[in-house]
C-alpha cells in the first residue's frame, strides 16, 4: 500500500487527507496480522514530497503567497537528505518489498522521505 508522511506525523490544515494516510496504516496493519498465517505481507510505503511538478508547483505558490524565492522555501521541505524523493525511490522500495529479499517484512511502515525532520535548513 502507499500511504504519506502525513500517516506518520501531525499535518496542519489537512485533517481529512492525514486522517485518510493514518486509516491506509491501520489497515495494512491489520491485513499483516489476518494474511499473515497464509503467507501474504503488507506493508505501507509513506512518501514525503516527491520531485516532479506537482510538488514544484507547491513550492512556486507557496513562495509567491510568503514573498520568499523557490529556493528559501525548498531549504523549509528539503529532508536531512537535502532533496525530495524521485518516483523511482518509491518503486525501488516497492520492488524489494516484493522480493524475496523482504520475505519476512510485514507490518510494516516505510517512510521513503531521506528523514523528514530538518531542524536547520542552513546545514
Amino acid at each position: 500500500m502507499t500511504s504519506s508522511t502525513a500517516g506518520l506525523y501531525e499535518y496542519p490544515n489537512r485533517a481529512p487527507y492525514s486522517a485518510a494516510k493514518w486509516a491506509l496504516i491501520g489497515l495494512m496493519k491489520t491485513l499483516a496480522m489476518k494474511l499473515g498465517p497464509f503467507g501474504i505481507q503488507a506493508n505501507v510505503i509513506c512518501p514525503d514530497a516527491v520531485e516532479g511538478p506537482r510538488i514544484e508547483g507547491v513550492l512556486a505558490r507557496e513562495a509567491a503567497v510568503k514573498g520568499m524565492t523557490r529556493n528559501d522555501v525548498y531549504n523549509g521541505y528539503a529532508t536531512s537528505m537535502r532533496s525530495f524523493a524521485t518516483a523511482q525511490d518509491i518503486a525501488n522500495m516497492a520492488v524489494f518489498l516484493g522480493s524475496e529479499a523482504a520475505r519476512l517484512v510485514s507490518g510494516q511502515t516505510i517512510a521513503v522521505d531521506g528523514h523528514t525532520e530538518n531542524p536547520d535548513p542552513k546545514v
